[in-house]
């Protein structure tokens, strides 16, 4: 059963709370992402936002996948520091919480910050990464949000930034990925100051290698929803939040807490599964979720298969929590 985490709200709420930052055109951009966060619809992803193995190229899909499944969307996902997989001297200050929160593009950002985007940006999404600092204690947002454009084409990837040759280097990101053509994206600025100040500190071509690395993790995590939902078997399935529990919350003064939605496959069932073999039998292994394009069905469609756990002689158990 997969429980709530309330990221979301936390984050409200630590916004709410903090006088920061100071620089009066972030906090026009701070108060922007707290009227999504409260509009946000949430759903609830695996550790690290993993719904597709992203060992393996992703399909060539027209842009309009990714247009979000609801006007905003906050995908909420636990990245424990134990176990995350580290790129030196990027990820050197742990975040074992997230937030990709994504809206549609509606030209509704504050004229203030509008003068810092391009003067051209077409109808599409923006994703903007929030993460909890571990030893900071509090949420923080990545300075720029990507936008990607729902006529964008795919292209050749453009040259490796130091980021990228150290993700590949760290195993990070997978050479099959890394030899792939990708989606472009353009920056929309949220905290222009914040942007300013570190460019003049280490120049443009460090920041924009900074800032790709700071929002890679949300924005895969924002593809992979939107390539799950793509398929035909795959749908949001809605979560409400304990009725009892928010009546509770509101008469404190404290912001209700808010349903999620979880990816559900058709016909698929939550349940434990027996993965142990006995003594003479082959390890078994997880092979994660992927998707399948099926021609019979009819020129791009596509379908969900379920992560599966390949037991020692052959034999697999379906997982069909996604």
């Amino acid at each position: 059963m997969t429980q709530a985490l309330n990221f979301t709200v936390k984050a409200i709420e630590n916004f709410v709370a903090s006088d920061l930052p100071k620089a009066p055109l972030s906090q026009i951009g701070m108060q922007y992402l707290l009227g999504k966060l409260r509009e946000a619809q949430v759903f609830i992803l695996p550790d690290y936002g993993m719904v597709l193995d992203r060992d393996k190229p992703r399909p060539e899909v027209p842009g309009l996948t990714f247009a979000p499944a609801f006007p905003v969307v906050a995908l909420e996902y636990a990245a424990p520091a134990d176990k995350a997989q580290r790129t030196p001297g990027y990820t050197d200050s742990p975040a074992s919480r997230r937030i990709a929160l994504a809206w549609r593009w509606s030209e509704d950002i504050p004229p203030e910050l509008r003068r810092w985007s391009p003067a051209d940006i077409e109808d599409g999404v923006v994703v903007a990464s929030i993460s909890f600092m571990d030893r900071l204690g509090f949420w923080v947002p990545v300075a720029a949000a990507a936008h990607v454009s729902f006529s964008t084409e795919w292209v050749e990837r453009p040259a490796a930034t130091p980021f990228y040759e150290a993700a590949v280097a760290a195993g990070r990101i997978a050479s099959k990925v890394a030899a792939a053509r990708t989606i472009p994206f353009t920056l929309i600025p949220l905290l222009p100051e914040m942007l300013a100040e570190t460019r003049q500190r280490i120049g443009h071509t460090a920041l924009m290698d900074t800032v790709g690395a700071d929002l890679m993790d949300e924005v895969n995590a924002y593809i992979d929803v939107c390539y799950a939902l793509s398929c035909r078997n795959v749908s949001p399935e809605r979560h409400p939040a304990p009725e009892k529990l928010n009546k509770a919350r509101i008469r404190r003064g404290d912001l209700p807490l808010k349903d999620f939605h979880i990816l559900q496959v058709a016909g698929a069932v939550d349940g434990d599964h027996d993965v142990t073999g006995t003594g003479g039998s082959r390890r078994g292994h997880l092979r994660r979720g992927h998707i399948r394009q099926l021609r019979y069905l009819g020129e791009g469609r596509m379908t969900w298969v379920n992560a599966t756990m390949v037991r020692g002689r052959g034999f697999v158990d379906k997982a069909y929590a996604v």
